[in-house]
């Protein structure tokens, strides 16, 4: 296991990029890697994550296969984590070549009828190790779509991961003596303090080799195609609020004209499609993961999913984070405002009496509560609602822009 040094603490980040415009995508980015940075000790069942569904079917990661003929994205692997995504999907097939069968990454039907000459998961992992090489303390969620046949195939493909990436997967307990779940409690910071970049989700699999290099998260995610989603507070009708709360929620999209055509006898079914206003009731609703297709390097949808600083903001450097209206504005750190406190139970207050950003962990402490954060989207919401119930303004929040 190797140490990464440079690991972000979570309360006072530190924002060293210049500012950056509403729209822009710079500002974005800066944005959505705060909040990545926010959530790295959030428990995973309610971390959020920036994902894609099918990560690689796109001829401009798989060239002309049959499969990437009808696409899932529109830019490569690489590209997608340069804009911010930090979760993929990969579908593993054992697929004949002419030395044998071998794990491919492609996206086909049953009996991987469609598969063709799309790149090895060798290939794939590959490239995703040279990303990680460059971004020594970024954490992925990457979901391997396991169709692999036998024990046999499963020992393959795990032989693959061990050799492309083995060294900074963080690997499931016991040697996989028996099949284990995604650890809930777990964060991104706990895999970063191991050492390690990659957490890889599936299914159990055949055999004791896969149960090694992936988690089962059967058991502990729910995930559904968006249709009719309800904004918040409602967040129906798929999910309930326990489920949020004890789950790791994903919605995840299909734009392929299979599932269009099939729609049509009855053999499929569309979705309403993860379209910007759906992300953003999803980003506060509390949706966990998110499987987007046909992602570009500038998507809209990225900047929909900022809850936390407001267009053109963090201006002042130094400054001091303060929320209005669901958003975060900097501004200097003396003066005196509220602040945004927790109770035990996680409930947000904001107590009568102002103080300075220096002073606000006091003015928390007094009223027998902690000052915080909020660490998701549907964090801020909750502060919201609770500074409108208030009739408070302004209120600090416990982070700080250099």
């Amino acid at each position: 296991m190797r140490g990464i040094a440079g690991v972000v603490a979570l309360v006072g980040v530190l924002i060293a990029a210049a500012p950056a415009s509403a729209g822009d995508s710079e500002w974005v980015r800066q944005s959505l890697a705060h909040q990545y940075e926010l959530g790295s000790k959030v428990p995973l069942r309610d971390a959020p994550w920036v994902g894609t569904h099918n990560s690689f079917n796109s001829s401009d990661e798989m060239g002309a296969s049959i499969s990437a003929q009808d696409s899932n994205q529109r830019i490569t692997i690489v590209e997608q984590l340069d804009a911010g995504v930090r979760s993929l999907e990969l579908d593993v097939h054992l697929f004949p070549r002419l030395s044998g069968t071998e794990p491919v990454v492609c996206h086909a039907a049953e009996f991987h009828v469609g598969c063709s000459t799309e790149k090895s998961l060798a290939q794939v992992l590959g490239e995703i190790r040279g990303w990680l090489r460059s971004h020594r303390n970024q954490v992925l969620l990457l979901y391997l779509e396991d169709h692999l046949d036998n024990e046999a195939g499963y020992d393959e493909a795990a032989a693959v991961v061990e050799e492309q990436i083995g060294d900074v997967v963080w690997h499931p307990p016991g040697r996989g003596a028996s099949c284990r779940a995604l650890p809930l409690d777990s964060t991104r910071a706990d895999a970063r303090r191991a050492g390690d970049q990659v957490i890889i989700v599936s299914s159990c699999g055949q055999g004791r080799a896969w149960k090694s290099v992936a988690f089962d998260w059967d058991r502990v995610h729910e995930e559904s195609r968006p249709r009719a989603f309800q904004e918040f507070p409602r967040c129906g009708p798929d999910f309930t609020r326990r489920d949020y709360e004890t789950k790791l929620i994903r919605y995840f999209e299909d734009s392929t004209r299979l599932t269009a055509t099939a729609s049509v006898g009855g053999a499929a079914s569309r979705d309403d499609g993860l379209t910007p206003d759906t992300v953003e009731a999803m980003t506060w609703c509390g949706v966990d993961l998110f499987g987007l297709d046909q992602v570009t390097r500038d998507d809209l949808r990225f900047e929909r999913m900022v809850w936390s600083w407001a267009p053109d903001e963090p201006r002042r450097r130094p400054g001091c984070a303060v929320q209005r209206e669901g958003r975060w504005f900097s501004t200097r750190c003396k003066r005196r405002l509220r602040v945004a406190c927790r109770t035990s139970s996680g409930a947000w207050r904001v107590p009568r009496r102002v103080a300075s950003f220096s002073r606000a962990a006091r003015l928390c402490r007094r009223a027998r509560m902690r000052w915080a954060v909020p660490r998701t989207g549907h964090e801020a919401q909750l502060l919201r609602l609770a500074m409108e119930r208030g009739r408070v303004a302004r209120a600090w929040v416990r982070y700080r822009a250099r």
